[in-house]
């Protein structure tokens, strides 16, 4: 009588680990859907040919040299945040380090501030919360790059491949 009272405790355990892993594996196959859509939508709404782009996680960053376009899509946390930034509306782009109580870096933003309006929209790095921190020095180096990026290309005018590939 134990021992079936053992492999019954055993199969249910077992089911548990399964149902959930395959509960996981779905919403992950959702978010990567909703995100090709997002960024699908964007292509054709906008007439995009993104010419860079970055996948980190549950995140999208993508830009368009020709039509001076950056595609940010963030699913990683419940606010979605989609948008697409034209790069000649953006007067300045710096790195955010936010720390926490114990002076820890909480998340690593890159923000572009609007020239008329002077709105800020914010694109998550790191987030603490659903990022690993072994995760942080090299997406840490990322937002620098992308700073960097949108740096180059805000300004009117092409930018010749030579002067992008010392990025």
């Amino acid at each position: 009588m134990l021992t079936y009272l053992v492999i019954l405790i055993l199969i249910v355990a077992f089911s548990a680990i399964g149902i959930r892993a395959l509960i996981k594996e779905r919403i992950h196959k959702r978010k990567q859907l909703r995100m090709a859509e997002a960024y699908d939508r964007f292509v054709r709404q906008f007439k995009l040919a993104v010419d860079y782009s970055e996948f980190l996680c549950y995140r999208y960053i993508g830009l368009d040299r020709k039509n001076k376009k950056l595609i940010l899509i963030d699913h990683s946390s419940y606010e979605k945040q989609e948008q697409c930034v034209c790069l000649h509306e953006v007067g300045e782009s710096k790195i955010i380090h936010t720390k926490d109580e114990d002076q820890s870096i909480k998340s690593v933003l890159l923000e572009l501030r609007n020239k008329r309006n002077n709105k800020p929209v914010q694109f998550c790095f790191y987030n603490k919360d659903h990022d690993p921190l072994i995760e942080l020095p090299s997406l840490s180096r990322k937002a620098i790059h992308w700073k960097t990026k949108v740096d180059i290309h805000k300004h009117r005018g092409n930018v010749s491949f030579e002067a992008e590939y010392v990025l």
